[in-house]
């Protein structure tokens, strides 16, 4: 098989679809016509500067500026939950729960219809939470910081909520193994397992742990202890499971030495088998352009992975003061150098061998962010929402940004070439 040839026609056909998608856009417009409003909101996405086609929505989003929600995709509907954060200034800094929301508001991507989900929540404010979305259209959100009144007592409660069923939000009855935490990451693989990894622990610090949740039979399994694992605890981090549910992939963070207390940005990527996922069997594979902490996952298709945005502080942090000095934590990231990031790489888990990331925006049209939300739309769209500026919570956007046909911007083919398979299709 002719590599070239196979991803010609591969791009050809994702940009014919890319073009079908967006007359039957253009028709839906023209049809309804003033009705609603929904010609002159069917043509609200503006497109921006740069080679790849990145579109802003004109539509001034109804939420508070924050940062810190997760967003997920609802399979049955195609909208976006955009679920809470935090909007106090440094307030990722000093556990500021006072700032934290509980709001969920639901996007409609095709007529930038925002709807607040919020009044029937019945859940605590947070951040650091983690959430992910099931084939059945069940969203599961776990953890967070913190309990109400509480400002250095983590979360360790497990929620789920299916608007398509009838199902309001609903606490679970299944208390993890573990303390409170914040800041860890979770993956689905398959329909019922969530791969939850790392974190933050008020008790003890960044974590390297690796444990599993069932949907199905709500039972925990602890695959590997704080420590175990051969990568440095971390915590706000990324992982994404292989499509075929045979990778982990691990990347990217923030850890703290737990004998001098500094903090390090991470850079590096690691993955490993499933479901045994030993703690002697993680491989490391190569790493992102540069360290970075706070980065959502987006996985596009069934082979790609996207990184962008984030933050790196330099390695030298030293935090001289405690989490009881509101203040003096304030005063440390108000100084501390703090940068973010708008480039955006890729990573193919379908190739031969170990993956690696390559940088496929250098320089979004989008302003630099940390801890945005982002999530992949039903037609395949990466989008993009709100994120922060300044060390710790400030800054905050309020804006949402669209990119159709990802794989057609970037020229990432969706199938397997032979160069991809080492020679042998």
């Amino acid at each position: 098989v002719d590599t070239l040839s196979v991803v010609g026609a591969h791009k050809a056909s994702l940009a014919a679809q890319f073009h079908a998608l967006a007359m039957s856009r253009l028709f839906r417009a023209l049809a309804l016509g003033a009705h609603a409003g929904w010609f002159l909101v069917a043509d609200a996405w503006e497109t921006m500067g740069g080679e790849v086609g990145w579109q802003r929505s004109s539509a001034v989003p109804p939420w508070k500026p924050h940062t810190g929600s997760i967003a997920v995709t609802l399979p049955d509907s195609g909208k976006i939950l955009l679920m809470a954060g935090q909007a106090g200034l440094h307030g990722g800094a000093t556990f500021d729960c006072f700032n934290c929301t509980s709001e969920v508001w639901s996007f409609e991507p095709e007529g930038e219809v925002w709807e607040d989900l919020s009044a029937e929540v019945p859940w605590d404010p947070r951040w650091g939470h983690s959430s992910v979305v099931v084939p059945d259209g069940t969203v599961w959100m776990l953890f967070g910081c913190c309990e109400r009144g509480k400002p250095t007592v983590m979360l360790r409660d497990v929620w789920k909520y299916n608007p398509a069923a009838g199902l309001p939000w609903t606490k679970v009855d299944s208390a993890p193994p573990f303390e409170g935490v914040q800041a860890t990451s979770v993956a689905l693989r398959g329909s019922d397992e969530l791969w939850v990894c790392g974190g933050w622990s008020q008790h003890r610090g960044t974590l390297s742990q690796v444990v599993v949740f069932s949907t199905t039979s709500l039972q925990w399994t602890v695959k590997s202890e704080h420590g175990q694992a051969p990568w440095q605890h971390r915590a706000d981090h990324a992982t994404v499971i292989s499509s075929d549910g045979r990778w982990l992939y691990l990347y990217a963070g923030q850890h703290r030495d737990e004998k001098t207390g500094n903090w390090f940005r991470l850079k590096d990527t690691w993955r490993v088998e499933l479901p045994e996922a030993r703690s002697q069997d993680w491989q490391r594979l190569g790493d992102l352009n540069a360290a970075r902490s706070s980065v959502p996952v987006l996985a596009v298709g069934p082979r790609w992975v996207l990184a962008l945005g984030g933050h790196f502080v330099p390695d030298d942090e030293e935090i001289a003061t405690t989490q009881a000095d509101v203040e003096g934590m304030k005063q440390h990231h108000a100084t501390k150098p703090f940068k973010v990031y708008n480039d955006v790489l890729a990573m193919d888990l379908a190739s031969a061998g170990k993956p690696q990331w390559r940088v496929v925006e250098p320089d979004a049209p989008w302003p630099a962010r940390d801890d945005c939300a982002a999530s992949v739309g039903k037609d395949g769209s990466v989008f993009l929402f709100g994120g922060g500026t300044v060390y710790g919570g400030g800054g905050y956007l309020r804006d949402v940004w669209r990119l159709p046909a990802p794989l057609v911007a970037y020229g990432l083919p969706s199938e397997r070439t032979k160069a991809d398979a080492g020679g042998e299709l």
